[in-house]
């Protein structure tokens, strides 16, 4: 079960990311912006956000969850909001913590999330592509 939440938790993060007006607002309406990690290294990007699934951890899947009577997997995941300016940069990456941050329990794209906590913040610079990167990374509490 492990492996199909990491297929498709891909998903959640996509659709989260294309339907919050705060994020698309800044890279524009296309949906080709916001992409899974290896998508970067196709084309000369100068805005966007990338999203990286690192694992998914089974827990309690011999006992069940006692809230929801149900497996509970803890999914590590990334995004990259990346821009050729650094003001964007940063803005990108609020708009992407807050699009999570206020995600509220339910289910997306036939995933039961049951909460979602930011991690960690990092910035770094692409000399050789010359954009500003904010990597923000999130756990998810993910019901198989």
């Amino acid at each position: 079960m492990s492996s199909a939440i990491a297929l498709d938790f891909g998903k959640v993060i996509f659709n989260v990311l294309k339907n919050n007006t705060a994020v698309t607002s800044i890279v524009g309406m296309h949906a080709n912006k916001i992409q899974p990690a290896p998508m970067l290294e196709q084309g000369d990007p100068t805005i966007g956000v990338l999203y990286e699934i690192a694992a998914v951890n089974p827990i309690n899947t011999k006992r069940v969850y006692r809230v929801e009577n149900t497996p509970l997997y803890i999914v590590d995941f990334s995004i990259q909001a990346f821009s050729t300016d650094y003001s964007t940069s940063v803005v990108l990456a609020k708009a992407v913590i807050n699009a999570f941050h206020d995600l509220p329990k339910g289910v997306y794209e036939s995933i039961k999330v049951d909460g979602i906590s930011l991690q960690t913040i990092s910035e770094d610079y692409n000399k050789a592509q010359r954009y500003y990167n904010k990597a923000v990374s999130f756990q998810a509490r993910v019901l198989g």
